[in-house]
């Protein structure tokens, strides 16, 4: 592999290699985040929509941006299905979302810890959940067989 191609593997193409997609995977989060926060405070002070509206909808763009950059740069495997992909990447989103919550709960309601400390904290368990859940169960790398054809009858009793 000449070093033009080098680079185009670690830069541009999607990642087979988990050293290559994690950090990918946190550049995308960050991505999502600054959209979801960007169009929420754009539309919330710029346009006086009522907040708890557009937190959903700007979180939901965030999670389009998100489950985009990760089917094409994130990960080399993608969802046939791109709807179905999505939901189920929303879905596991959602309990990543519960772990958050539940971080939070025991970190400062039970253990005193700053809400800042503790939702920072909370970051760590999230990231993981969400990587590893999307990375096994979204784009999971799949035997070059054709899974769609049933498996030979066995000559043997």
């Amino acid at each position: 592999m000449d070093l033009k191609d080098k680079i185009h593997h670690l830069t541009v193409a999607p990642a087979h290699s988990l050293r290559l997609q994690v950090p990918r995977a946190l550049l995308v989060s960050v991505l999502a985040t600054l959209v979801d926060v960007g169009l929420y405070t754009l539309l919330v002070k710029s346009a006086g929509l009522p907040p708890a509206g557009v937190a959903v909808v700007t979180y939901l763009i965030g999670g389009v941006v998100q489950y985009t950059l990760s089917t094409l740069w994130v990960f080399a495997q993608a969802p046939a299905n791109h709807f179905t992909g999505f939901a189920l990447f929303s879905l596991l989103s959602l309990v990543g979302i519960g772990i958050t919550s539940g971080t939070i709960y025991l970190l400062y309601n039970r253990l005193g810890i700053d809400p800042i400390l503790a939702k920072g904290a909370a970051l760590v368990p999230t990231f993981c959940w969400n990587f590893f859940s999307r990375k096994y169960i979204i784009f999971r790398e799949r035997a070059q067989a054709d899974l769609s054809q049933p498996a030979p009858l066995s000559d043997t009793h």
